[in-house]
């Protein structure tokens, strides 16, 4: 079936060249792209996991490790729970707030964080909300999604509305194009927000285990 698997080639070029690739044809051809992603190991799961501590000074507040500098692509990762405002923020705190899209009221204040052993944290205030807990475990998916993107584009999938776009170097929502479906930050449609999260937790303490029966 030549015209098929041109086809998947062909489909598959295109996809190495999308998650940032150097060289996709070379990729595709010798098999590399068969290579599950937790080929990358205990780091690559280490990524993955949520890290943060609670706010002892404020209440429903939590701080959370990132593992690069705070960008606008991080901002848009929070379009899906409302409107992000820079403006109304405490300027000399850099707040950013989410707005309910409905009512307009702020239910979440984002402000960049100095935390010991952390080079890069965010602290995350939920308000106005019933449900702190829920809405902060979905926060934590977000940061997920920032910290260790995988680029499997399992996110655009879920989307119905096209507003989740991932290249090589970022993972944004279109804020045009998202009408806050939640979706992508619901383990109904996206089991810990992210595909890969499952597998390389998994993997990790697979390996884990291993190396405690190997050193017993």
């Amino acid at each position: 079936m030549p015209e098929e698997s041109t086809k998947w080639r062909n489909f598959l070029v295109d996809f190495a060249k999308k998650i940032g690739k150097p060289d996709a044809e070379v990729y595709v051809d010798t098999g590399k792209w068969k290579a599950r992603q937790g080929g990358n190991g205990l780091k690559a799961a280490e990524d993955v996991k949520i890290k943060y501590t609670n706010c002892t000074a404020e209440e429903n507040a939590k701080i959370y490790q990132l593992n690069k500098p705070i960008t606008d692509d991080f901002y848009t990762l929070f379009t899906p729970f409302g409107k992000v405002s820079k403006e109304l923020g405490r300027k000399l705190l850099k707040e950013v707030l989410v707005l309910d899209i409905a009512t307009n009221i702020p239910i979440m204040s984002l402000q960049p964080f100095q935390q010991q052993n952390y080079e890069y944290a965010i602290k995350v205030k939920t308000m106005n909300v019933q449900k702190h807990d829920d809405l902060q475990r979905m926060i934590g998916y977000q940061i997920r999604k920032y910290n260790s993107c995988r680029k499997c584009l399992k996110c655009e999938s879920v989307c119905n509305f096209g507003a989740i776009t991932v290249n090589k170097n970022t993972y944004r929502i279109d804020t045009n194009k998202c009408r806050h479906c939640k979706m992508c930050v619901t383990a109904k449609y996206l089991d810990a927000g992210c595909l890969m999260a499952g597998y390389l937790v998994t993997k990790a303490e697979s390996q884990e285990k291993t190396y405690e029966v190997q050193s017993a």
